[in-house]
């Protein structure tokens, strides 16, 4: 079976960390015995053209000098390039129409065509009567969430899912609001997204003081709450830092946070890591939170679960499908007291911490291990190739 994942967020090069789980589900999916063909966006500096571990990427230029080409320039994906920089809207329409010219050229041998959020999925609806080919997407948190509320947007996102075979979404509340669209609910499923459990693994048993945040620096990511919760943190467990990975447009805004707070001593942003970085703070942490105040579903709860890091994470989205009471615990979003008093529960307690981290590897392999996602996929292919969908 011959696949052509069409995607907005990828690798822009070996060890890059935009849209890094793509990849992990192409490799995935070429390990089932699948060919593989990805159609991503082309950034400054990369290739337009290579082989990542078996799988076939091309990144067609859109704008001339590629220094032009800013849609992946800071984190957040598009919907937050789109309210930051204004010349970035601009870019949006060649790129679509590059877009939609390679899946035309790149799908035709293909048998089916895998879209990666909803703006793929236009591309490949526009370019359907080239191409020909049945077609999913699967939605992933910002498309939905976010890009959808703009009344155009809207118009296209409802009208591409609704010629898809089959929409995914990886958790139950982005498939609730997918079809709160319009789209029928016999046509969502979800699919949740993988971890490289090997990558991701427990380390030694002695976890070091920290409290640990990856992502993108920008508002829904809820960091600011994080922040202003560690002034309780700190009074009760002085010996625990705050460890902040990640770029984004709020990151001088919540330097200037953490100085005000006079937390300058315990938070330390280490910027932008690469995976194999990550999976090290991840073994190193004793507590991973995510506190977001939007969230499909969050793959670096998948890493810290995998690596045996309990979690404490906003009841929002698809955070609650992974964090069980048994690997952490749900707080109110936007609520720097629920989250101290949850950070400082959870590291209080060794016996309960030493369960939970047990619990979460666990959880990892159970659920979360790409191959379970990978041979699913797989199915669905087949089923949709068949006209079961």
């Amino acid at each position: 079976m011959r696949v052509c994942i069409v995607t907005t967020a990828f690798p822009r090069w070996a060890g890059d960390d935009r849209g890094a789980f793509i990849l992990e589900a192409a490799r995935a999916l070429h390990r089932e015995g699948l060919f593989v063909r990805v159609i991503a966006m082309h950034s400054p500096s990369a290739r337009t053209r290579e082989t990542m571990d078996g799988v076939e990427v091309i990144r067609p230029r859109y704008l001339w000098p590629e220094s032009l080409e800013m849609l992946q320039k800071e984190g957040g994906g598009l919907p937050e390039m789109w309210r930051k920089r204004r010349l970035a809207r601009w870019a949006i329409l060649p790129f679509c129409v590059a877009h939609t010219l390679a899946v035309m050229r790149y799908a035709r041998d293909c048998d089916i065509i895998h879209a990666n959020w909803t703006l793929s999925a236009v591309a490949a609806w526009a370019g359907r009567v080239w191409h020909r080919r049945p077609m999913l997407a699967m939605v992933h948190g910002s498309d939905i969430y976010q890009a959808a509320q703009i009344r155009p947007v809207r118009f296209f996102t409802r009208l591409a899912l609704a010629r898809c075979a089959r929409v995914l979404a990886p958790s139950r509340s982005l498939a609730d609001a997918t079809i709160a669209l319009g789209i029928p609910p016999n046509r969502v499923e979800v699919i949740p997204n993988g971890v490289d459990t090997d990558r991701f693994r427990p380390g030694l048993d002695e976890r070091e003081p920290i409290i640990l945040f990856v992502g993108s620096l920008i508002p829904r990511k809820g960091v600011s709450f994080l922040i202003r919760s560690m002034v309780q943190v700190s009074r009760t467990l002085p010996e625990f830092r705050l460890v902040i990975a990640g770029e984004g447009s709020l990151r001088s805004d919540l330097v200037a946070l953490a100085e005000s707070l006079g937390l300058a001593d315990r938070i330390c942003f280490v910027g932008l890591q690469p995976p194999n970085a990550i999976s090290e703070w991840m073994r190193r942490a004793r507590l991973f939170v995510l506190p977001s105040i939007e969230e499909g579903l969050g793959v670096v709860i998948l890493e810290a679960l995998a690596s045996g890091t309990p979690c404490v994470g906003s009841h929002v989205g698809g955070i609650p499908d992974a964090i069980s009471p048994d690997v952490g615990m749900l707080v109110p979003p936007a609520d720097e007291y629920a989250l101290s008093q949850a950070i400082i529960r959870l590291l209080a307690d060794e016996e309960a911490w030493r369960t939970m981290s047990r619990h979460a590897r666990a959880r990892a392999l159970e659920h979360y291990a790409w191959a379970h996602s990978a041979k699913r996929l797989t199915e669905i292919y087949q089923e949709i190739l068949n006209g079961d969908a």
